[in-house]
């Protein structure tokens, strides 16, 4: 588990590099780390008599920045943040600590916003992290954790936890996750109450969400949102991922499947606001790059394997 001491340590490693490294002066770094001036003062003269800086910066979190900037500047990413990889529970685990610090620096502030969020694990960890208030934020569900029959999967309160942690209203998706017909997939999609919260979705000011594989183990597919046959024919039709739903080539298009037609899900690539993805491990690599390739997000948050992975493609 990530403990206070490890928080702290993170914060001295990041503002000794924005310094040392990325040349920010101390006001810029007060402002990308959500602190004030003179504790980014006392973070960079902690990093230096603790020996985190000497020619250069002493430790992991440190080669994970450079990954990051590396990142931003080969996908044009307006987010990135890359951390430490470790066991793979202990990987998951500090990927949600990554995204956490980001969703805190979104969230926090006292201002109106609307925060698009999707569903997973990764997700879910992220956001048990949180504890702020964020009251003047709405949560807005971006795909349905509905079946054909109405049933639920476990992830299905990952909104409502968002919405209950910061104390915000919240927009459930009123539709199954996939229609059944076409003449459903329209009935659904055209309801005044669908495009009241589509409308809601589309006027986001960041979203966040998983990326998801591909594959017998993926939840997805255990969760029975998509049967066996079904994904046999999208890894035929050459699916190698998923985004809220949708199956995407190695290319980051979308797969033209009957399945593909009948998604109710918000499609992010309509928003123009920060799409910040929370993914990890080696089943997922293939799927986050082609996502990166898609243009579906533009933040990304994973571990450091994954980053140099990316950065070799």
């Amino acid at each position: 588990m990530i403990t206070e001491e490890d928080i702290r340590l993170d914060q001295k490693v990041r503002a000794a590099w924005m310094y040392y490294i990325a040349g920010q002066n101390q006001s810029e770094i007060a402002t990308q780390l959500g602190t004030s001036r003179p504790v980014v003062q006392r973070l960079i003269a902690a990093a230096k008599e603790e020996g985190i800086v000497s020619i250069g910066l002493n430790h992991p979190v440190a080669s994970c920045l450079n990954y990051a900037q590396m990142l931003k500047e080969k996908y044009d990413l307006t987010e990135c943040n890359v951390v430490p990889a470790f066991t793979s529970d202990m990987t998951l685990d500090s990927v949600s600590f990554g995204c956490y610090q980001l969703m805190e620096k979104y969230l926090r502030a006292d201002n109106d916003k609307i925060i698009g969020i999707g569903s997973g694990l990764t997700l879910k960890k992220t956001i048990r992290r949180i504890d702020f208030d964020s009251p003047n934020a709405r949560c807005v569900a971006l795909i349905s954790a509905m079946d054909a029959e109405g049933k639920c999967n476990y992830y299905d309160d990952v909104p409502l936890l968002l919405a209950s942690k910061i104390q915000a209203n919240y927009y459930q998706w009123p539709a199954p996750r996939y229609a059944q017909t076409s003449l459903e997939h329209q009935m659904w999609c055209s309801n005044r109450l669908f495009n009241n919260v589509l409308n809601v979705a589309h006027n986001a000011d960041v979203i966040f969400v998983g990326i998801g594989a591909l594959s017998q183990e993926s939840p997805i597919f255990k969760d029975g949102f998509i049967t066996l046959e079904q994904l046999e024919t999208l890894t035929l039709q050459g699916a190698i991922g998923e985004v809220l739903g949708r199956f995407i080539d190695a290319n980051g298009e979308v797969v033209e499947s009957d399945i593909n037609n009948l998604i109710t899900s918000y499609d992010i690539r309509r928003s123009q606001c920060p799409r910040i993805a929370a993914a990890c491990g080696e089943d997922k690599r293939a799927a986050i790059f082609a996502a990166l390739k898609g243009k579906w997000i533009s933040g990304l948050v994973t571990d450091e394997h994954t980053a140099r992975w990316l950065l070799t493609r």
